[in-house]
């Protein structure tokens, strides 16, 4: 069971018990530890992203603390944190520009995690427009 099955059972209740209460605390925890795992494997060689991200993170975490344990809007905020760190585990290649003056050769930084396309998917996608929603729905 995921932290956001979790929180969405919680949400029927009005009044949370100290152990919904706990239980949730663990999942926003969870997952903002799973999105500095992420930052981390990302922006692991850039010295200005990686201090940025982190403190993105961390601002943006901060600013939700206001939110309810078990409210609709804490639910949506575990699921943007929860997407954001599958876009950047997944998707997010960086490349840094090698080799002499005035040619243009890139050196890109693939994980194991970077999901990789052929050019005929990736050709069939060009100019698609879809939301993250549909695009994780899809995959699973």
């Amino acid at each position: 069971m995921s932290s956001v099955d979790i929180l969405r059972q919680s949400m029927a209740s009005k009044s949370l018990s100290p152990a919904e209460i706990a239980t949730n605390r663990v999942a926003v925890l969870a997952t903002y530890r799973h999105l500095l795992r992420a930052i981390n494997l990302s922006f692991a060689d850039d010295a200005k992203l990686h201090p940025a991200a982190h403190r993105l993170a961390r601002e943006g975490f901060v600013k939700n603390r206001r939110f309810d344990s078990g409210s609709v809007e804490a639910t949506q905020a575990i699921e943007h944190a929860q997407s954001v760190a599958q876009i950047l585990r997944e998707n997010l290649v960086q490349g840094r520009k090698v080799g002499v003056e005035g040619e243009e050769k890139y050196k890109l930084r693939f994980t194991e995690h970077t999901q990789l396309r052929d050019n005929d998917e990736a050709g069939r996608l060009k100019g698609t427009t879809k939301t993250f929603r549909e695009i994780k729905e899809a995959q699973l």
